[in-house]
């Protein structure tokens, strides 16, 4: 109940900052437009006043909760981004653990064995 209390003081309180904003718009702040590049601009007119429009503005909520397939692709995209983690972790784990320690390994018992050779 507090939050549509909330939406409702925020909507009163925008349109009045808009309507405030537009009354304080003067001939000389507004942008000059050339009719030469812009012809569709003629006969455009808007029969309602300012005032009428804004109060005709439909506001949407800003608490959507979200949908089921919204919540059913976030998980899909959580267990994604989770996948691609464990793959990109078990590469370097194999790629750093086994592969540089076995490499190494053999190049220490291969140095070792040519010099017990060599004895």
């Amino acid at each position: 109940m507090a939050d549509k209390n909330l939406e409702n003081l925020i909507v009163k309180i925008v349109k009045k900052v808009i309507k405030k904003e537009i009354r304080n718009l003067n001939q000389d702040n507004l942008p000059i437009v050339f009719t030469e590049s812009n012809p569709a601009l003629d006969h455009w007119q808007n029969p309602d006043t300012p005032e009428e429009v804004i109060d005709d503005l439909q506001i949407i909520p800003y608490s959507k909760l979200p949908d089921k397939e919204d919540i059913e692709l976030e998980r899909k995209l959580r267990e994604l981004k989770f996948k691609q983690e464990l793959r990109k972790d078990w590469i370097s784990f194999l790629v750093k653990d086994v592969i540089v320690y076995s490499a190494t390994m053999i190049f220490i018992l291969t140095i070792v064995g040519f010099y017990l050779f060599r004895i």
